[in-house]
Formats: C-alpha cells, sequence, structure tokens
C-alpha cells in the first residue's frame, strides 16, 4: 500500500475542549503544531453548515470554535474567508442557514456565500464527468476544513472527508446523490470529490458529537475533544476509534486508505494526546453490526435503497420530510 500521492501528515492532536473561551488557546495550540505559512494567504474556512439549527442542536460546527479559528489566523496574517454549501434545508439560503446556527455573527465581514460563484469542474468518477464546484474553493491557498464528528445514514459517520462534499455547490449535490445512490458508490463519490482539492488542515469539533440517526436528526452526546490532522483520512480514522468503532465501520475512510489518501492504520499513527476510546456510541440505524450488517449494507442496499421524488404540485414546502429524514 503506498500513500506517496499525498502525504500521510500522521500525527493527531486530540486536545480537552469545550465551547468557551479556552478554545482560543486549543485553536492556538493546534496551529503552532501544524504550522503553515499563513501570512497573505488566501485562506477558505469551511465549517459544516447543514441546516439552520441553533447550535446546542449539534447538527453544525459550533460557531466558538469556528470564531477561534478565524481570530487565530487572522492574528498570524491570513486573508480569512469562511463559507459553506448548506444541504437542502439550507438549499439558497446560505446567509440565513449561518445565522440561525451562529458562524455568521461569529466570523462578521469574513463570512462568504459559497455558493455564489459556482464553476463547472471536471472530475474522474464512475458516477459523473463534472461537479458545479464553489470558484472560492479551487482559488484557495489553503483551506482550514472545520467537520463536525456526526453519524450519517448513508456514510455512517460524517467528518473530515465527508465535509468536502459542501464544496459542491447547491442542488448539484442532489445529482450526485441520485447518481451514487448506494453506500459504496456514494463513499466513492465522495473522494472523487475530496480529491479535487484535500484540505490542508482538519479541526474537528468533538466538543458534542452526535450518534443515532444523524446528520441532523440523532443524539448528542458530549466527548469534550477538538481533533486534528493536516491529513482528512488520518483524522477520521483516529475520530473513528474515538467513538469505540473500526474503520470497516465506515467504507468511505476504508477505501480512502486503500487509495492511498492517508494513513487509516491507527497504529501507524502518532497520537499527541490521549485517545481513550468511548462506549455505547450509537451508529445510524441503516448501519447495522456483524453479519446482518455486512449482508444488509453491501449487498442488498442496491435493492433496497430508494430516492425520494418530490411531486411538485402537491408539495407544500412544509420541510417535515427534511426534518424527519436522518
Amino acid at each position: 500500500m503506498s500513500y506517496n500521492n499525498y502525504p500521510s501528515n500522521d500525527s493527531v492532536m486530540i486536545l480537552d475542549a469545550a465551547y468557551d473561551e479556552t478554545m482560543n488557546q486549543v485553536i492556538a495550540s493546534i496551529l503552532d503544531q501544524y504550522p503553515l505559512s499563513w501570512k497573505g494567504k488566501r485562506t477558505l474556512v469551511k465549517p459544516n453548515i447543514l441546516t439552520g439549527k441553533n447550535p446546542d442542536a449539534g447538527a453544525t460546527t459550533h460557531p466558538i470554535l469556528v470564531k477561534a479559528v478565524v481570530q487565530q489566523l487572522k492574528s498570524r496574517g491570513a486573508d480569512v474567508i469562511v463559507g459553506d454549501n448548506p444541504g437542502i434545508s439550507g438549499y439558497g439560503i446560505t446567509e440565513e442557514t449561518a445565522r440561525l446556527c451562529g458562524i455568521l455573527d461569529a466570523v462578521e465581514d469574513s463570512f462568504i456565500n459559497l455558493a455564489a460563484n459556482p464553476v463547472k469542474h471536471t472530475v474522474s468518477s464512475r458516477y459523473f464527468d463534472y461537479v458545479m464546484i464553489a470558484k472560492e474553493v479551487l482559488d484557495a491557498d489553503i483551506i482550514v476544513n472545520l467537520p463536525k464528528l456526526k453519524t450519517h445514514g448513508l456514510t455512517c459517520i460524517t467528518g473530515a472527508i465527508k465535509n468536502t462534499f459542501g464544496y459542491i455547490v447547491g442542488g448539484d449535490k442532489q445529482r450526485i446523490h441520485s447518481q451514487a445512490v448506494t453506500p459504496r458508490q456514494f463513499s466513492e463519490a465522495i473522494l472523487d470529490i475530496y480529491k479535487i482539492k484535500p484540505p490542508d488542515l482538519n479541526i474537528m469539533d468533538a466538543v458534542v458529537a452526535m450518534e443515532g440517526n444523524g446528520p441532523s436528526n440523532g443524539t448528542l452526546r458530549t466527548l469534550g475533544k477538538v481533533v486534528a490532522c493536516k491529513n482528512a483520512a488520518t483524522l477520521d480514522a483516529v475520530a473513528i476509534n474515538l467513538i469505540g468503532h473500526k474503520i470497516k465501520d465506515v467504507l468511505h475512510v476504508k477505501l480512502a486508505g486503500e487509495m492511498g489518501l492517508g494513513q487509516v492504520e491507527v497504529s501507524n499513527i502518532s497520537i499527541i494526546g490521549e485517545l481513550a476510546p468511548v462506549n455505547g456510541f450509537i451508529l445510524p440505524t441503516t448501519f447495522s453490526s456483524g453479519i446482518s450488517g455486512i449482508i444488509m449494507n453491501q449487498f442488498l442496499s442496491n435493492r433496497i435503497n430508494c430516492v425520494p421524488k418530490v411531486i411538485t404540485e402537491r408539495c407544500k414546502l412544509c420541510q417535515i420530510c427534511v426534518e424527519h429524514c436522518p
């Protein structure tokens, strides 16, 4: 197995953290550990702004962490912009979604509408030939990725790799979902997008994680950690172990290791801090354990998965379906 395509950057920091004034020091420690040439660099900070929910709902990267990152980067001379392309419940209302989850106010004039300047970008993929991607992603000198540790009904866990799906603008996400419908297909599609421009630094909000049927309607679980690494796959591998699960449970991270996109064998990763796995972290109901899970998730998913279709003339835009979907 070779990791020549992308440096392994196989040290991961695990720091105790809380959503309070101490977050600034946590972020400063991370930036000191992983120094980059920030001065004058166009730096895109990419949080998870999935939906317009209060930050206490745990569905988005917490604004206190985002604010600390922006402040610390600016103090190092970076030219900072902050943005994301929210999911379906935030489609077309990017600023409002960011306001509701607290990030708009937290970063003030650094926020941009990442959906405002889409460009067509050719991709080598089994499922699509191109994606509509935010121009700012392609133009950035440095990308700082701020994922939230959550479960996900289709990818099991959403972390650093999955957060780069937010590079894709608006409704084009739905096109990709419709063309890569099974867990394996979507895992491969995520990696096709991730490879367009892997982040330079990943800082995961695991202070309060989400278990169960995430990424927006799961159950909150306090872990009290921030996890950081230059390599997204390596960070995700450690995060999976932190919640007491194995790489084989999360296909897109397993595939990332096989493709040489990062070191995912935790025994080969240098841990700065303490990796103390928690017990009983609940995965989505779409990911059963044991032999039954293998059969359901890998062999029958293409037969039992369905893609919702909106009956336009009957839709009242009540968003009940959105709120109840994992």
